[in-house]
């Protein structure tokens, strides 16, 4: 019986495993924290006595930002989380043009568009269906700057355009099968595996002896 009672066992995990991805809330909570990783990153090498400049603190910031949304979202009405989802792509994106744009100016203009792109998404956008249009905008805006700053640093770029870039692309797939139940499900494991691949390439990049990066006076 004891040998019987373990080959059941070994032959449910996998049944097991795939009810705990799909119907679980630990993956939810996990995805949450992938965002703090840079900013623990960060600061193990600060206490290893390398010193990251201003610039890489700021833009660890703009990942954190999703967290800090999404636990302000736990504390909103479940019909009025979706504004924690508008708000935090326009902090995300301004924030990365502060740090990587050449000009303040710049800066200035593409928080000007988030903004209006926001409150255009606020007015279309149905509580319940997750947002399109302006993670459109501001993702296309992060990968319209490393495409122009050809002389950042590999691994960053490779960050953002898996952070914002393969992110979109899995983000577009579960918007358009949100209702597809467990395919859904599957879709936005892609869009958290993309969100956690360019979080190592951050880390990756901070790291490197070429990592300097330092904002750009203005």
């Amino acid at each position: 019986m004891l040998i019987d009672a373990r080959a059941y066992s070994a032959a449910n995990i996998p049944t097991n495993l795939r009810a705990f991805l799909l119907h679980s809330d630990v993956p939810g909570n996990v995805a949450q924290w992938l965002a703090l990783i840079p900013l623990a990153w960060l600061a193990i090498l600060y206490l290893r006595g390398l010193r990251p400049g201003t610039a890489w603190w700021l833009l660890a910031g703009a990942f954190a930002v999703s967290w800090l949304a999404d636990e302000w979202a736990r504390h909103l009405p479940k019909d009025e989380r979706y504004l924690a989802s508008l708000v935090y792509p326009v902090s995300q994106t301004a924030l990365i043009g502060a740090v990587l744009l050449p000009k303040r100016i710049y800066a200035w203009i593409l928080l000007g568009a988030l903004v209006l792109v926001g409150l255009v998404a606020a007015w279309l956008n149905e509580p319940q269906r997750p947002d399109m249009l302006l993670r459109t905008f501001a993702w296309f805006a992060v990968l319209a700057v490393i495409l122009f700053r050809s002389e950042l640093p590999r691994a960053l770029r490779g960050s953002l355009f898996s952070y914002f870039g393969v992110g979109w692309v899995a983000w577009a797939a579960f918007v358009g099968y949100q209702h597809e139940g467990e395919l859904a499900t599957w879709i936005w494991y892609l869009y958290q595996l993309s969100r956690l691949f360019g979080l190592l390439l951050f880390c990756q990049a901070a790291v490197r002896p070429h990592a300097s990066l330092e904002v750009v006076p203005r």
